[in-house]
């Protein structure tokens, strides 16, 4: 029985350390550091964006899931998704590399905006899941344009 009960201790504290962790990446900031195009074709090109997460907490955090969407002018250019666990040390950072496929009709819908407005405007819209005991947890972050 104190086995058990021993066991059942240590996991609560084990799940509670992981649940810290994850919830510790709400507090980190992202930021985009470069953009490497590669592999064009006639309909589209990849695009490898390298994205710096910098964690303020006492704590690691744990990043289970980012989706974002990089906007011109308010017009969707690239979606994507990055995460699976990736670890952020405590008042450290780290940068982590994510693969998105852009269409090239689309692009042409951001230059004709660019070209009417007379501007480019871009900003990164992105939300964070986080993996706990009770379930997914999300929330957006801000991508800064560095």
């Amino acid at each position: 029985m104190k086995r058990i009960c021993l066991s059942f201790i240590l996991v609560f504290l084990l799940s509670c350390t992981a649940v810290q962790e994850r919830l510790a990446i709400k507090e980190c900031k992202f930021s985009l550091v470069s953009v490497k195009p590669y592999d064009f074709t006639f309909n589209n090109l990849k695009l490898d964006f390298n994205i710096n997460a910098n964690n303020p907490n006492k704590i690691d955090a744990v990043l289970d899931k980012l989706k974002y969407t990089l906007y011109a002018n308010d017009n969707g250019l690239i979606s994507g998704t990055t995460g699976k666990g990736i670890k952020i040390p405590a008042k450290g950072s780290n940068n982590f590399v994510t693969t998105v496929t852009l269409e090239y009709s689309k692009l042409g819908e951001a230059l004709i905006s660019a070209i009417r407005l007379g501007k480019a405007e871009y900003r990164v819209e992105a939300t964070v899941y986080i993996q706990t005991i009770i379930g997914e947890i999300s929330y957006p972050v801000e991508i800064t344009l560095d």
